[in-house]
């Protein structure tokens, strides 16, 4: 019996070791080796090529601008806000949180698209800027993918920095007070000073999250002829010629190599601040404000807040009822066609359908591999469980458009002489967001299970039952609700994914997200708009159910408040991405 059951082990770990190479590890070897073909032979003059390209050394110096800039934008206005919002005795932090993460929720092409209509040449904005002699603003510029990649990466910062100002303990500051410091002197010696490995790596996160964006760069950038790496690397895929994909893949190997260098270096601050992870988090307020000033702070913040993430909004739904875009806004200009055209066109009915049968297939399928996998690692210490884990860190790690490229080059052959076919179908599309999305589901389902005592199935064993009685009479009820929770956070994403489906949809598989893009390239700017204001509704409405009892829950808190949004966050803390691009 113990032999079988040895031999049966080693079978299972022989599985997932081919299973890590063949899913995960071989797309990149592909990459890599694309990158130095030349003809028939390897060599790097596809490097030499590119680099010897004025638009390649305008892209990168534009993504490097790009990401530089919007990080500084995301550093500064997450961590001041959470410092507001984790010491401050302001109110109302509940709807200020909930707007500072709505650039998360909601996917980033759709923010993109209410900042270009608000911001369009004949809307209101700019139309009383140039009424009062002013030049009007473009969006479409590198100002413009600036100011909107920082917007969408504020909450990456936010939530890093949040949580690392509440696990600083009150008695580092009350010392500081009784050796003579001010209060603002304690501030900026303990707090600021303790909470710099978070500012860092939280700023290192939204410079990934802005060389990754595809989307942004691609709906301001492209019709503008601002290239970037990511929509540079995607007009060679879908280029001509011969060299087209050894361009395109030396591209991705130059993108990846940023990106990775970047996930070491948030991992390095990262372990700078581990040692405050045990620390529960304080919500008590620390820094008092005078009711005049308080009040004054707060309605400052919920203003700079609605002007950020809710008149642009407003703007794209007063756009999605026009007749044509650039219209004045009157009741003889205003239609229900667009939406009637959404809900009743073939194509975006069947992209809707497309999209949540990929989100639902790939949340269901992380939900079981994930809480297996974190379940062997955790529980068994299998090696097996951290390999997988640190593969599926890997394809997260690196930007969706270089994933997108080494699938087609992996999946059109994966192993010599065998060609599943899978390339050209939604199968392909499956096994890219199963690659991309796993390790959100492993880092839930592992931190759901430590809150579990291993006592209570040691106790379920010694009643004498088994391993599945295990499962379904205690892990199981203890674990759904946390990981639910946290598999949101890979449902919306899949759902209105666009940087994977851009590569590798078909004229059959289309998804919402790509519909969505090609619309607003093909100037059908209402259609986009209404498109996008059904999408915003429900990526809302479900954040809402899958947080409705800390949405609505009072609290005891000295503040007042406690985070509502607090399994999600910490699943994009550990891991922020960026939702939909």
């Amino acid at each position: 019996m113990d032999i079988s059951r040895k031999a049966g082990a080693a079978a299972v770990r022989t599985a997932v070791y081919l299973l890590a190479v063949l899913v995960f590890l071989l797309p990149l070897v592909r990459l890599l080796i694309m990158a130095v073909t030349v003809g028939d032979g390897y060599g790097l003059d596809n490097f030499l090529t590119l680099l010897a390209q004025e638009r390649t050394r305008e892209a990168v110096v534009n993504t490097v601008i790009i990401s530089v800039s919007s990080t500084v934008l995301a550093a500064a206005a997450g961590s001041g806000l959470a410092f507001l919002t984790a010491y401050c005795n302001i109110r109302r932090k509940g709807l200020m949180e909930f707007l500072i993460l709505l650039p998360f929720i909601v996917p980033s092409y759709i923010i993109t698209l209410s900042w270009s209509s608000f911001l369009s040449a004949k809307g209101a904005f700019n139309t009383f800027l140039t009424a009062l002699g002013l030049p009007a603003v473009n969006i479409y510029s590198m100002g413009g993918i600036i100011l909107v990649l920082g917007i969408c990466n504020i909450p990456i910062v936010y939530l890093n920095v949040l949580h690392m100002l509440r696990k600083i303990p009150r008695d580092m500051e009350w010392a500081a007070r009784s050796c003579g410091y001010t209060q603002f002197q304690a501030m900026v010696k303990i707090n600021l000073v303790s909470a710099l490995p978070a500012i860092a790596a939280g700023s290192v996160l939204a410079f990934l999250s802005a060389v990754d964006n595809f989307s942004v760069p691609a709906f301001l950038g492209i019709s503008s002829g601002i290239p970037v790496l990511s929509t540079y690397i995607y007009e060679n895929a879908i280029g001509f010629g011969p060299s087209a994909f050894p361009m395109a893949a030396a591209l991705s190997l130059i993108l990846s190599v940023i990106a990775v260098a970047g996930t070491l270096l948030e991992g390095f601050f990262a372990k700078r601040g581990a040692g405050m992870d045990s620390i529960r988090e304080d919500y008590s307020v620390r820094v008092f404000f005078k009711k005049s000033r308080r009040i004054a702070l707060e309605w400052g913040i919920l203003t700079v807040l609605l002007v950020l993430n809710i008149i642009p909004m407003v703007s794209m739904i007063m756009t999605s009822f026009m007749k044509s875009y650039g219209l004045k806004f009157s009741p003889q200009n205003l239609t229900l066609s667009n939406f009637a055209f959404v809900f009743h066109n073939r194509g975006v009915l069947a992209a809707v359908k497309n999209s949540v049968f990929l989100a639902a297939v790939t949340t269901a399928v992380c939900i079981v591999a994930g809480t297996a996998i974190a379940y062997a690692k955790l529980r068994k210490k299998s090696r097996a469980a951290v390999l997988l884990e640190k593969c599926a860190s890997l394809t997260y790690a690196i930007p969706g458009i270089v994933l997108a490229l080494a699938m087609i080059f992996h999946w059109v052959e994966p192993i010599p002489g065998f060609r599943p076919g899978v390339y050209g179908t939604i199968n392909i599309l499956i096994i890219a967001y199963i690659t991309r999305y796993l390790v959100l589901q492993i880092k839930g389902s592992g931190s759901a299970l430590l809150t579990v005592d291993p006592a209570m199935e040691e106790a379920c064993a010694a009643s004498g039952r088994g391993f599945l009685a295990r499962w379904f009479k205690i892990l199981i009820p203890l674990l759904t609700g946390p990981i639910l929770s946290g598999a949101f956070m890979i449902f919306v994403p899949a759902l209105t994914e666009l940087t994977l489906s851009s590569m590798l949809a078909s004229a059959g598989t289309k998804t919402i997200g790509l519909t969505i893009f090609n619309y607003q390239q093909g100037g059908d700017y209402n259609l986009a708009a209404a498109m996008s204001v059904i999408v915003t509704i429900l990526v809302i409405a479900g954040y809402w159910l899958a947080n409705r009892r800390k949405l609505t829950s009072e609290y005891r808190e000295v503040s007042g408040y406690e985070p509502a949004y607090t399994e999600s966050n910490k699943t994009l803390q550990r891991h922020p991405g960026t939702q939909g691009n």
